[in-house]
């Protein structure tokens, strides 16, 4: 009998600060490192990362590592108090 792993987060909160946007590049580096992904395509998956972060508020991101390769999502307001997660990149080996 297989189990499923549930995936796990590495989580980023990203203030609205233009400088501390690179920081997203840097965790997306890191785990397309983790999980031994090829880095093509690396800095346009960056760039489109940057581009969701807020300038008016904290943008979260969460990235995992699921079948060898990285997604990363970003938290959209959902119902009540809760985050609803939307994939912005996903890079495969």
């Amino acid at each position: 009998m297989t189990t499923e792993r549930a995936p796990e987060y590495a989580y980023l909160r990203v203030p609205p600060v233009e400088g501390l946007r690179p920081c997203v590049g840097l965790v997306l580096a890191g785990m397309a490192a983790r999980a031994r992904v090829g880095v093509g395509g690396l800095e346009e998956a960056i760039e489109v990362l940057e581009g969701a972060s807020s300038a008016d508020a904290p943008t979260h991101f969460r990235f995992s590592l699921e079948n060898g390769g990285v997604v990363a999502e970003v938290a959209e307001p959902g119902e009540g108090d809760e985050l609803r997660w939307r994939p912005v990149v996903e890079l495969v080996s």
